[in-house]
């Protein structure tokens, strides 16, 4: 099997990022090889993170990817990660990453038939897989399938009906929905993913 990692990023990209992906790159690199298949890393610099994405995509797919790893740059996470997600055997797996600022929240979203609208979805006291309407796409195992069969542009954002917006990650598993495919939350692998923020240190917190 051949997996590309695709990583979006503006010009640089965290220290602690750049360091769990040699760790993946290292471990998934020997079992990889052993099994007669490829690891393969794709990167996009920009700002229009649905641009990136679409570019993204159709090189690891032109270059014959059979499943992409999306990571973003701000994540830390296992160096299993890739050999977990693959191992549930799912068209679209991830994990629920926290968002990076007070107050902390999760980014994986349902929706809710009472009010209509979308709610979060926590991963905190779960385990195993949830189904979900998407998921932030900070680490998320897509099968080439799902490509295949979903329309261009994979990747776009909306306004929601209440003022809101759904960004590109969300709007690909809506389509993806539609297309008949589920979204997968691991809650158990999510627990040991990490998102890097900033924080302004002062003399409130001496």
């Amino acid at each position: 099997m051949k997996v590309a990692i695709c990583v979006p990023c503006r010009d640089t990209v965290m220290t602690g990022f750049a360091f769990d992906l040699a760790k993946l790159c290292a471990y998934e690199g020997v079992t990889r090889c052993a099994k007669g298949g490829s690891l393969m890393i794709y990167q996009v610099p920009g700002t229009l993170i649905f641009n990136q994405r679409e570019r993204l995509a159709d090189e690891a797919l032109k270059d014959g990817a059979d499943a992409i790893l999306w990571i973003d740059s701000d994540m830390r996470f296992p160096k299993d990660a890739l050999q977990i997600l693959l191992s549930r055997k799912l068209p679209i797996v991830g994990v629920n990453a926290t968002t990076r600022r007070f107050p902390v929240l999760p980014t994986a979203l349902d929706y809710d038939q009472e009010t209509k609208d979308l709610v979060k979805v926590t991963s905190k006291d779960k385990t195993g897989l949830e189904q979900v309407l998407g998921l932030g796409f900070g680490m998320v195992l897509i099968r080439k399938e799902v490509f295949q069969k979903v329309e261009k542009p994979w990747f776009w954002f909306e306004q929601t009906d209440k003022g809101g917006t759904i960004g590109e990650d969300i709007y690909f598993c809506v389509k993806a929905f539609d297309k008949g495919f589920k979204t997968v939350l691991d809650h158990d692998l999510s627990k040991h993913i990490r998102h890097i923020g900033t924080y302004e240190y002062g003399w409130d917190d001496v």
